[in-house]
């Protein structure tokens, strides 16, 4: 292994000066470790149990914690665009103008659906590299410091739909009030989106903890089934060369 490569292994050796990196840079240099260890692994090469230390462990539920932030971040503001066109044929004509496929609400939700789907397919692919002891190890690491931040992003944005259900009247009023001041059109347009709102608000909110649900749950049953089923070829393949 080259000299750089063991900089960045996570743990590089068992003296006084050894540790691992603090963070990676981003969860491409986590996935292309996480390779590193399934390669030697595939490769069977022998990796000590503690090779991947407590604090390695850290650094990929960092990586995987901080990737579900972000996730969960650009979901949350692009919900917050399009929430407002999908309910004023207003808004939706305007942006049309510019951006046609705006007319079309499923194009919407798949737009805002974009950032977990490139996540869940990003993630579905370590799938491939979940074997042996490091590597899996490293894996789920990562999964379960994701998993973590999308709960915490699903409970914090299904709380301010149901706080913003149960205040839209008082929102929509005020804020329609104080545009209103600038432009009697513009405000009175505003009130009357965010009161249209208001009956698809709860829907809304349940809907979008099944889509963090199905965003937590779809890497781990993907790399969980294809660990799976890679162990049952594997122990096909020895019984009949035992036979």
């Amino acid at each position: 292994m080259a000299k750089d490569e063991t900089i960045n292994a996570i743990p590089i050796g068992s003296d006084a000066s050894a540790g691992t990196r603090t963070y990676f840079k981003n969860i491409i240099d986590a996935i292309s470790q996480i390779q590193q260890f399934a390669v030697m692994e595939r490769s069977d090469y022998e990796i000590p149990e503690d090779f991947l230390t407590l604090r390695g462990s850290l650094n990929f539920f960092s990586i995987g914690f901080g990737n579900g932030f972000i996730e969960g971040m650009v979901f949350t503001l692009l919900l917050a665009i399009i929430m407002p066109l999908t309910h004023s044929e207003y808004l939706m004509e305007l942006v049309s103008l510019s951006f046609p496929l705006a007319r079309s609400r499923a194009f919407l939700w798949m737009l805002n659906l974009l950032p977990v789907i490139i996540a869940v397919t990003l993630c579905s692919y370590l799938s491939r590299y979940r074997i042996g002891k490091i590597a899996k190890r490293a894996v789920d690491a990562l999964l379960v410091g994701r998993m973590f931040s999308l709960i915490i992003k699903a409970i914090i944005i299904f709380v301010l739909l149901i706080a913003f259900y149960n205040y839209n009247d008082v929102v929509a009023y005020g804020l329609g009030r104080s545009l209103a001041k600038i432009n009697v059109g513009f405000g009175h347009g505003v009130f009357l989106t965010i009161s249209k709102m208001k009956e698809h608000l709860l829907i809304t909110a349940f809907r979008i903890l099944a889509i963090f649900t199905g965003a937590i749950l779809a890497p781990f049953f993907t790399i969980w089934l294809v660990s799976l089923y890679r162990a049952y070829q594997r122990k096909k393949a020895e019984r009949f060369w035992m036979e």
